[in-house]
């Protein structure tokens, strides 16, 4: 990203973070669905809204 840019450390640094949310919600699902499931597919689909909702405000500067 340009360096003389005053807005791309902030928008780097929320994508970022949405990234890495992303992955962590990846790796919750894979083992929810792979390793033994604490929870019902229709659990783990309200769970994963939940936390794609509230990536998509982190994205939009929400947190």
């Amino acid at each position: 990203m340009a360096s003389d840019c005053t807005y791309c450390p902030t928008l780097e640094a929320r994508l970022a973070g949405v990234a890495g949310g992303l992955r962590a919600l990846a790796a919750f699902i894979d083992k929810e669905l792979t390793e033994e499931a604490t929870m019902s597919r229709r659990e783990l689909l309200d769970v994963a809204a939940v936390r794609v909702s509230n990536l998509a405000d982190q994205a939009q500067g929400g947190y």
